[in-house]
Formats: C-alpha cells, structure tokens, sequence
C-alpha cells in the first residue's frame, strides 16, 4: 500500500513538473519577440502558425521537426544582405544571413537534450552571457534555447541575437501599434529603410525604396494590406502615383477593366503614409511569397 501510495505521489509529481515546464516569465515582458527585430535595412518576416498551417509549407519524416512544428505558434526572423548584392526586388533570399525565433509549446529540457544526442550538433557555452548553444555541423546553422517555449537561431551568432533580442531592457525596434498589426495576421512583413522588396507588382526602383521609412505589410489568404511610410508628405504624394499607375497597367495589360470606386478604397492617403488596402493577391506574388516563407522553414 504505501508503495503504491508512493508510486502514485512520484507519477503526480513528475506530471505537475513536466506541464509546468513550459511556463517562464519571458524576460523582455508583454511585448512581442519579434519587436527585438528590424534594424535598417532587415527584411522581417513573422508567421503566425496558429492562423497558418505550416504542414502546407513543409513536409518532414524526422520525428524532431515534427515535435517543432506541431507545437510551434509563431516563427519570426529576420533576413538581411550582408554581401550587398540584392536588387530592389528579390524572390531569392537563400544568401541572406538571418536570425530570429521559433515559439511554441516547448520545453527547454527536451530540446536541449535532443540536440546534445543530435551527432550533427556540437555544443558550446558563451562565457559572458553563459548561454549554451549548438551548431550544425553541415549549414552551420546556431542554436539556443535560453527557456521554455522559445528557439533562438541565426546563420552567423545565435549569441548576437540573445543579446539584441532577448534579454531584459532590449530596444523595441517596432512600435506596438504595428505589432499588434503583424501579430494578428497569417504573415506579417516588416521593414525599416529598405534595401530590397518582395515582388507585389509595383514598379519600385531604388529611389524609390531610399524614400521609404517603413513599409509594413500583412498577409492574409489571398489579400495583402500594406502601409509605406515615405520621408516626407511630397513624396508619398509621388509614391502614391506611382503605385497607382503600376497596379492600373498590370489590370490593363491582364485584360481587366479598372473600378475607379474600387481604386480610390483600396489606394489611400494621409499625409505621409500611402496604404493600400486588401488588395488581391495574382497568382505570381502568392506564389513569391510562398516561395519566402517554404525557404524559411526548409532552411531551419
């Protein structure tokens, strides 16, 4: 009797452990992780994967992408040229470096014990923030788990990224009114003085980027709803014709006939900031940015 007593004790136990595992106070408070991102020129991108179904994206056999993706709720990251060598507009972000987060339901003990039995990863401690990390041995790909329900990665310096992103006090390089905005949709873009552009069908040039503060962008289903901040009221007035003319031309060369009403609602302005407003997706630009978010998750 009291050894069953005794047993039943333990199996409680171990259960209030193990679900309570994945419960920490996160260091940086109520805001998002993500906000940690998008330095100048740092093209951010943030999947919701409790309004996006990952499994569309990519596909696994190993049983430890599966424990990430089923449990996961959000991948953020951030992508930037460090060679300098995109245009305006890209498709391919392969040679971007990046850093960002995958969060989820995961617990830091099972994670960390299955990279330490992972052959491909070596281990390492950082001496001055006495964070552990690992590294893939072929991609080169970094690695940490700093708590419960939080990957950290990066290309180059997964320590880099704790310190910019995850520790007490960082900078919040996105407001939380744009937050709140790229966090309730499926994916959410962010960029701050940009250098390059996914391809939405708008005549952009480099000038024309050079102009801009910030563009953020959500995507939802087959629509996409976007708001660039120019420098100055004068060039958003330019901008706005621009992209205007642009969407007007791709409708007339496909053969479509132009709804002025519809025009006017789904291009606004005010003062500075030029929106555009649930503004179909063509089959191309959904299949652009198909290609972005299945290089991001097959590269992790």
């Amino acid at each position: 009797m009291k050894r069953t007593v005794r047993l039943t004790f333990l199996a409680l136990l171990l259960l209030v452990l193990l679900f309570s595992s994945c419960v920490t106070r996160s260091p940086i408070g109520d805001e998002q992780y993500f906000q940690g991102l998008g330095l100048d020129g740092e093209f951010v991108v943030t999947i919701n994967a409790e309004l996006l179904d990952v499994d569309d994206y990519i596909t696994s056999d190993d049983a430890g992408v599966n424990y990430i993706t089923d449990r996961m709720t959000r991948l953020s990251v951030a992508l930037y040229d460090s060679k300098g060598t995109a245009g305006p507009v890209t498709e391919d972000f392969s040679e971007f470096d990046y850093y960002g987060a995958i969060e989820g339901n995961f617990s830091k003990t099972l994670v960390s014990s299955a990279l330490s039995l992972n052959s491909l990863f070596s281990s390492e401690k950082d001496k001055d923030t006495k964070l552990k990390f690992f590294i893939d041995s072929q991609s080169g790909l970094e690695a940490a788990i700093p708590a419960n329900g939080i990957i950290l990665f990066s290309s180059t310096d997964v320590v880099a990224n704790y310190r910019q992103t995850y520790t007490e006090g960082r900078p919040a390089h996105i407001s939380a009114e744009d937050a709140a905005k790229l966090a309730a949709s499926q994916v959410g873009v962010y960029i701050s003085n940009p250098r390059t552009m996914i391809n939405l069908g708008f005549d952009i040039n480099e000038q024309s980027l050079s102009n801009i503060d910030t563009i953020l962008m959500v995507m939802d289903d087959d629509t996409i709803t976007a708001d660039f901040r120019l420098k100055s009221e004068d060039l958003a007035d330019s901008f706005s014709i621009l992209i205007k003319a642009s969407y007007v031309g791709n409708l007339r060369r496909e053969g479509i006939k132009v709804n002025v009403a519809e025009l006017k609602e789904m291009f606004t302005q005010q003062l500075n900031t030029v929106s555009v407003n649930g503004m179909p997706l063509s089959q191309e630009q959904k299949d652009s940015i198909i290609q972005v978010i299945t290089s991001l998750l097959e590269s992790l």
